[in-house]
């Protein structure tokens, strides 16, 4: 199982036989929405979760710190939202997403399938190593296989940094699922639109610099990471 197939399984399940169509719909002005979103958590945060390797005061990395109940109605919320802070940058791709957004509760789709990885969407450090592994592949322009190993190693290290963010630790679930909720639809935005982007070559580099740019928004080098099985390390 590649971890690049939750994308396309979690798109065609909104409208069975149609994947194609949706991978149409999608461009990289369409992360801007979910982006937004997430950089004001980070903001508040002070600092990405990626940039901690120690946690202060001897604070334990546990995975349920980061783990919320969702809400349907905060969901739907949620996701106008993005709609919404999609506009001013693309107006038609804003339409775009809320036309996928309508066919069916795509992040709910995702659970079965990043269940295969150990993986839970209620969970913001899940989602955010879902974000990016993405994200660092689209960097690339990699079609790679992901393991489930590798799934793993990535939360781990994601659980391990964010301990140190008490703010995200101690976030309500409101809060927590709407950072979340951002990053799964960011994740799964940068996924299919590097499927849409394979055998072009200036699709491709232009989503490899859009991955970079919202990346480096969030604190991160993804020039600077590789992924392995056990991780992002640093890279040669």
């Amino acid at each position: 199982m590649s971890f690049r197939t939750v994308v396309a399984a979690c798109i065609a399940l909104l409208a069975p036989g149609a994947a194609h169509a949706q991978y149409q719909m999608i461009s990289p002005m369409l992360f801007e929405g979910p982006r937004i979103s997430l950089q004001d958590h980070a903001n508040r945060s002070s600092a990405a979760p990626a940039d901690r390797s120690a946690s202060p005061s001897g604070r334990q990395a546990d995975a349920r710190s980061f783990a919320y109940r969702p809400d349907p109605a905060r969901r739907r919320a949620n996701l106008a939202r993005f709609v919404d802070r999609s506009r001013a940058a693309d107006p038609q791709g804003a339409e775009n997403l809320a036309a996928l957004f309508a066919q069916g509760d795509l992040i709910e789709r995702m659970r079965p399938e990043l269940a295969k990885y150990g993986l839970v969407i209620d969970n913001v450090a899940d989602a955010y190593a879902v974000w990016w592994i993405n994200a660092w592949l689209a960097s690339r322009g990699s079609h790679d296989d992901i393991s489930a190993a590798t799934a793993a190693a990535v939360r781990r290290q994601v659980v391990r940094s964010m301990a140190s963010t008490t703010a995200l630790a101690t976030a309500g679930d409101a809060a927590k699922q709407e950072m979340a909720e951002a990053l799964l639809v960011q994740g799964v935005l940068l996924g299919a639109a590097l499927e849409q982007a394979k055998g072009d070559r200036t699709q491709t580099a232009a989503l490899s610099r859009a991955a970079i740019q919202g990346a480096s928004g969030m604190g991160l080098d993804l020039s600077a990471m590789t992924l392995t099985e056990a991780g992002f390390v640093p890279a040669e």
